[in-house]
């Protein structure tokens, strides 16, 4: 045992040493994990009706839809202990995706090594170890991570052949905590079902395995109920405003997803022209390992058409963090295609083969190391700045914010989440001259332009009765005259 998994353990370590020194003392300006961290505040302070209704005016006042009036509740748990143990952190609150991400290396190398050889299993892990685009995202409070261990923990534990009834149970829990970090996770046990409908209409005159199968069945489900009446007796709903974001869906959009996503899986490699065209040579040996495996993969396959399916048709982008759980499935059919060329390969060559293939991995592993290392220790030396709504600039906003403005003032922000995690006043999104009124105070950034606002250079087209009240190299701040 010691053996097995000593090379494991150094990758582990080596990975978490690594993804620490890309973590930055502040966020970019996206919003989402301000959410997060506001749902985590509520359940710390016991004021999670008060949330909903903080979420829904930020939502319903501002010019369109932010998000959901909240997320599922699994992340925002996670932050809980994080959160109460050091508040509004950042670097604190990255701490979870670093945990979260070593648990998936072993679920990882789990996963492989029943399906590979020991050295292809440590290779393949090596590869998610040191991506730079997985080591990268580490830097972000948002539930990708954690979400990748649940679902990948889910994957090996539907694909192992072990019939327990125990095995059963921890796949229902399994499949809740994939859903209780994001709605698709209920995806999983779907492709769980469909599986075993097919299992059981293989096998319908055998009473005897019909039986076991819908007793297992029976098991997954009750328990994700379970658990899913739990999480519904504790926590409010709210991801129910998911669904009125489909009505900007449209064909186009859809066409465009389908060669966006596409092209994703390659910036796992690189984002450059030279990677695109190896995801390419990679992408044909999956394509033939998808093949050779189909019957024996079946829940893989099904499990990736029915993800791409639901995510092509979802009418916003979400870059290469909404494929992060297809990524094992797809590295591993790349393998056994591969191992699949090889073995057709004559006696005499067949040695040769497979050194070139462990070489070929191995260079890209290297390769993941070596940048992903450089990045990190760039980070470190750049004392993990980044500029932000932590930075000095917005600090100054929110210092004013609280001497200056009464508590129940309303302030219209391009981030309008962000804003209100920072300052607690009510706080939402106008993007157009109409519905300015709605604010007290008017918070521009000089620096992106229409991005959800109006740009600074234009404000005074919207003949606001306005007065500047604060100004410094990123931001202006107005009072709305009523």
């Amino acid at each position: 045992m010691k053996k097995l998994w000593h090379p494991l353990l150094l990758i582990i370590f080596v990975s978490t040493l690594i993804g620490s020194g890309m973590l930055r003392r502040g966020h970019e300006w996206g919003d989402d994990w301000a959410w997060y961290v506001l749902q985590a505040k509520s359940i710390v302070d016991g004021s999670l009706d008060e949330f909903i209704e903080i979420s829904d005016f930020t939502n319903y006042q501002s010019t369109s839809h932010l998000g959901p009036l909240a997320y599922p509740w699994g992340y925002p748990l996670i932050l809980v202990p994080f959160y109460a143990m050091n508040g509004i952190s950042p670097m604190t609150l990255k701490i979870p995706g670093l945990l979260f991400f070593a648990g998936f290396l072993v679920c990882l190398y789990l996963f492989a090594r029943s399906r590979l050889t020991r050295t292809e299993s440590l290779i393949f892990v090596s590869l998610f170890a040191f991506s730079p685009m997985l080591l990268e995202f580490l830097d972000y409070i948002l539930s990708d991570i954690p979400f990748l261990f649940f679902s990948t923990l889910t994957l090996y534990l539907v694909t192992q052949q072990n019939e327990s009834r125990t095995r059963y149970a921890l796949i229902g829990a399994s499949i809740f905590f994939t859903t209780f970090l994001r709605a698709t996770g209920l995806l999983l046990l779907g492709c769980f079902l469909m599986i075993e409908f097919f299992k059981l209409l293989a096998h319908r005159k055998e009473s005897d395995v019909v039986k076991r199968i819908i007793l297992n069945s029976f098991i997954v489900c009750a328990v994700f109920a379970a658990l899913w009446i739990i999480n519904m007796l504790l926590f409010p709903s709210g991801g129910e405003s998911y669904l009125s974001q489909y009505k900007n869906l449209t064909i186009d959009l859809v066409i465009g997803f389908i060669g966006a996503y596409f092209k994703v899986y390659g910036w796992f490699f690189g984002e450059g022209t030279g990677w695109q065209y190896l995801y390419y040579f990679v992408l044909a040996f999956a394509l033939l390992g998808a093949w050779i495996r189909r019957r024996d993969e079946l829940f893989f396959t099904l499990f990736f058409a029915v993800w791409m399916l639901v995510h092509i048709t979802y009418p916003y982008w979400q870059g290469p963090r909404y494929i992060f759980p297809l990524l094992p499935i797809f590295i591993y059919f790349a393998f056994q295609g591969m191992k699949f060329a090889i073995s057709k390969l004559s006696e005499k060559y067949r040695s040769t083969a497979q050194r070139v293939v462990y070489s070929f991995w191995i260079a890209i592993a290297i390769y993941f190391l070596i940048t992903s290392s450089i990045a990190s220790f760039s980070n470190v030396q750049s004392r993990r700045r980044i500029n932000g709504p932590f930075d000095p600039m917005s600090v100054e906003v929110y210092d004013w914010i609280d001497r200056k403005t009464p508590p129940d003032s309303v302030l219209i922000f391009y981030k309008a989440r962000v804003m209100r995690l920072m300052t607690n006043h009510p706080s939402i999104m106008i993007n157009e001259c109409d519905g300015m009124l709605k604010g007290d105070f008017l918070i521009l950034s000089k620096k992106v332009g229409e991005n959800n606002q109006v740009p600074p250079e234009e404000i005074k087209s919207c003949n606001l009765p306005i007065d500047k009240v604060f100004d410094n190299r990123r931001f202006i701040i107005y009072e709305i005259q009523k």
